[in-house]
């Protein structure tokens, strides 16, 4: 396939998108992706489509997938639907989890045996002990619901083999999302109205609820991979930071990136450490696959915190680096500077830079011959549009990537946090693709 039919094939998908690209709600994310309502995620069907025109076109037989921002693992199951080798990378410990659960019934985990040990484990509890201990725990649960979720975690504790058991901590996860005294609607900690709050009945009720469906989207992933004719892809999940993540690649293979990165610094776009921060503190750390994941969860920033644009320190050092390298990012800054906002943009630049590392690392550790997918959207911040989509095409250029095309996609509304950007919505989504040769 040539380069030009590469592109018209892409275009086609953007002039007349599959149906699929328009369900919203639990039909957007069957089997795995629907396992835990992570924020911000990607449009399952939509990268998979992506995926397969890349495939066709590629010469190498060999290929590994690629996610430096790997989040709940909507990439990485629609790489191992496709029986395809695959790397994420993500700091937050609660998404690595998620991706090795998810990792674990890939692999054929006995997750409805593990689930018979919970629900046999919950029936036997009769401790009203309340098992866990962090600051704010009595805003966030209230006695009777926090009995129940020990109850919970101590059944949970007692499952062995450990993929089924972060498969539970799943599930637990997104009980606590339902559950807990924060409201919802958004990703940040805000408190429930007083009449909003979740009884604490509904606590094991919801788990159980979210156990029976997890169990019946395990069994459709199972169903959907079939009989393997070839071996198990194999999958290498890395919690850590990816400007520096260590990342290892075969000599044939040929890299394909598809991700989705973050709009911007968590603290003022989509906080992911606020998100998981309950439910970290009620896993036991010893199942996070992170050694950082008690200092990551000592607060309820400190993640957000050490993410990208975390810090405005050496904020004007990164600035100046990216301007000579993206004139997108460049006249942002001018007009910040015109119209006297430059102090406001600080972790703007901050995490355009941090950015700009990621690419840089991603690029110097594999040189051979690779595409890349990346879907941004662009925020507002001290009232200025940050042009992400732009900025992205001029940092991967310059690493020696050719633009293809940019497919645009209208967005249900994604909000940012309102202290930020006077609630300006984010209403398209560019998914950009590029060519390394």
């Amino acid at each position: 396939m040539t380069k030009t039919t590469l592109r018209r094939r892409l275009r086609t998908l953007e002039t007349r998108p599959p149906n699929a690209w328009r369900e919203t709600g639990s039909n957007a994310r069957p089997n795995l992706h629907g396992l835990l309502r992570y924020p911000a995620m990607m449009v399952p069907c939509m990268q998979g489509d992506i995926i397969d025109i890349i495939l066709d076109h590629k010469s190498q037989p060999s290929c590994r997938i690629l996610d430096p921002f790997v989040g709940s693992g909507t990439v990485m199951t629609e790489a191992l639907i496709r029986d395809l080798d695959f790397t994420g990378v993500d700091i937050n410990p609660l998404a690595a989890l998620v991706c090795e659960a998810k990792v674990a019934i890939d692999a054929g985990a006995d997750i409805e045996g593990a689930a018979q040990t919970v629900l046999s484990a919950l029936r036997s509890d009769i401790y009203d002990a309340i098992d866990v201990e962090f600051p704010g725990i009595n805003k966030w649960f209230d006695d009777e619901s926090a009995v129940n979720f020990s109850r919970l975690r101590r059944a949970i504790s007692q499952v062995e083999d450990k993929g089924a058991r972060r498969v539970m901590w799943t599930v637990f996860a997104e009980t606590v999302r339902l559950c807990s005294n924060s409201r919802t609607s958004t990703y940040k900690l805000h408190i429930r109205a007083s009449g909003d709050h979740v009884d604490a009945n509904q606590v094991l009720l919801t788990f159980d609820t979210n156990l029976r469906q997890s169990l019946m989207r395990v069994r459709e992933y199972r169903e959907l991979i079939g009989t393997r004719k070839t071996k198990r892809p194999l999958v290498r999940i890395i919690c850590g930071d990816a400007r520096k993540a260590p990342l290892k690649w075969n000599i044939s293979d040929h890299q394909i990136l598809v991700t989705s990165p973050p709009y911007g610094d968590n603290q003022t776009t989509i906080p992911y450490g606020q998100f998981s921060y309950l439910a970290m503190r009620w896993i036991p750390e010893d199942d996070f696959p992170s050694s950082d994941a008690k200092r990551l969860m000592a607060n309820t920033n400190a993640l957000d915190a050490v993410s990208l644009g975390g810090t405005v320190r050496g904020a004007e050092e990164k600035e100046t680096a990216v301007r000579a390298t993206s004139q997108h990012f460049d006249a942002f800054v001018r007009e910040a500077e015109r119209t006297d906002r430059k102090l406001a943009i600080r972790k703007v630049s901050s995490f355009i830079g941090d950015f700009a590392d990621v690419l840089n690392h991603m690029r110097s550790s594999w040189a051979g011959t690779a595409h890349w997918v990346l879907t941004t959207g662009n925020r507002t911040a001290a009232g200025l549009t940050v042009p992400f989509d732009a900025i992205c095409k001029d940092l991967v250029t310059k690493l020696g990537g050719k633009p293809i095309t940019s497919l645009h996609r209208q967005l249900p509304n994604k909000r940012m946090p309102l202290r930020n950007s006077q609630g300006a919505m984010i209403t398209t989504e560019t998914t950009t693709v590029f060519e390394f040769s």
